[in-house]
């Protein structure tokens, strides 16, 4: 659905959540159902109803268990017997930094933050650990985003004192334990935060009136990067690119500009544009996604364009190289018989 495609309308979404979903479940077919429990520290309700609408869009019909209000640890720790009856596919721990539970008062010394610090990794720990024994099923633990204010200003990053600090300490330990823990995974709510802008993303009204770790606005941006995990966990992600050439991969139309008349490399700014949009796509190929050519172009213009000393990508970097003046759309349904993705 295009109203879910990034960039999204978050208003728009939030506003039309109930039409939204009567469409996706009348137009969508071949659904896979899972289970997912959403254990959250704070309110939850409509992030479960926001991610419910980007899962079925990527063919995903979920079933909820949603957990009290911050019984998250509780759950877990002490065996809820509906949460043990709901046997989920996947569990989605929604934490924020609402949740840690104290940070270094100025007072303390390095010993006690240190202290302060492996208590609160370890009341996380535990619980991870109790659910792979219980449940063995993935994990989606949040990380933590900044706090909206900084007492130390900049020191608050260094010092140990410093809730910046203390945050960076311990979302260093939630990455360790993730690389060591094959089917335990962060969404990194520090990252979307950030590129949201804290000050919209930590609004403190949301908290005090509906206890909301973030704004309403925000909560798409958490949903949809949380069906994104979701998705890559049932392999549902994208593998392949096509890509267009001419005003895509760089400036101008190498057939009329010559190959020394596009735009690529660190002479003009737009050139500099497309060489990062290349780097981009390479670091995506060195990931494992496919990437391919379907452009009108004569072929051997279209050669000597990926050949230019400035660009980023070259042929050797395409599996499948479709330039020529058929339409698109056959040449990339002829691609993706030949990448064998029918």
């Amino acid at each position: 659905m295009q109203e879910l495609q990034y960039p999204f309308d978050s208003r728009y979404i939030i506003k039309k959540k109930k039409s939204i979903k009567r469409q996706l479940l009348d137009e969508g077919t071949g659904f896979t159902n899972k289970k997912i429990a959403v254990l959250g520290g704070s309110t939850t309700h409509d992030i479960i109803m926001i991610l419910e609408l980007f899962l079925l869009d990527r063919g995903i019909r979920p079933e909820f268990y949603e957990c009290e209000y911050a019984r998250y640890w509780e759950d877990v720790m002490f065996d809820n017997p509906e949460l043990k009856e709901f046997a989920p596919d996947i569990i989605y721990i929604h934490t924020s930094n609402r949740n840690i539970r104290q940070y270094p008062a100025m007072s303390m010394s390095e010993e006690e933050a240190e202290g302060l610090l492996a208590a609160d990794y370890d009341h996380f720990e535990k619980m991870w650990g109790k659910i792979e024994n219980t449940y063995h099923c993935p994990v989606i633990q949040n990380n933590f985003e900044y706090p909206f204010y900084r007492v130390l200003g900049n020191a608050d990053a260094t010092d140990i004192h410093g809730r910046v600090n203390y945050i960076n300490r311990l979302n260093a330990m939630f990455a360790a334990y993730a690389r060591d823990h094959k089917d335990f995974f962060i969404q990194d709510i520090n990252y979307l935060s950030a590129v949201y802008g804290l000050d919209k993303w930590s609004d403190p009204l949301y908290w005090h009136m509906y206890k909301y770790a973030l704004s309403m606005e925000a909560i798409p941006t958490l949903a949809y990067n949380l069906s994104n995990i979701i998705k890559s966990i049932y392999g549902k992600n994208k593998k392949a690119l096509a890509l267009d050439l001419d005003n895509t991969l760089w400036g101008g139309i190498v057939g009329d500009d010559g190959v020394e008349g596009i735009e690529i490399g660190p002479e003009t700014s737009m050139g500099q544009v497309y060489s990062e949009f290349q780097g981009y796509l390479k670091e995506l190929k060195d990931i494992g996604v496919i990437l391919n050519v379907c452009s009108k172009n004569e072929e051997e213009n279209a050669i000597a364009g990926l050949n230019h000393p400035d660009g980023v990508l070259k042929p050797d970097d395409f599996i499948v190289i479709k330039a020529n003046w058929d339409p698109k759309s056959k040449n990339l349904a002829d691609m993706a018989g030949e990448l064998n993705l029918l």
